[in-house]
């Protein structure tokens, strides 16, 4: 997928999911089983291993610039429902 339609997938996807007001945010507003249109664990694995490509890359680029740091920390679900948090590295 080009880097272009990836962000932008991306945005939709993560669109409703964004807390712009800590106070009126209720966890038990949002469903679990949502996959926000993602139809199957194919494409969900092939977007998160194309996003996690791209963020490498545009990490490596900040890192290269000695100017910015970057630090994404991810959750994701296994499939006994615990969460494993996974990271991009700010060092490189």
């Amino acid at each position: 997928m080009k880097e272009r339609k990836l962000i932008e997938e991306a945005s939709r996807l993560a669109k409703p999911y964004c807390i712009m007001k800590g106070s009126k945010f209720r966890l038990k507003d949002f469903d679990p089983a949502d996959t926000n249109g993602v139809k199957s664990k194919q494409r969900a694995e092939k977007l998160r291993e194309q996003s996690s490509a791209m963020a490498s890359q545009m990490q490596e680029k900040l890192y290269a610039q000695d100017r910015w740091a970057l630090l994404l920390i991810f959750q994701e679900w296994t499939l006994r429902a615990k969460t494993v948090p996974s990271s991009t590295s700010c060092q490189g």
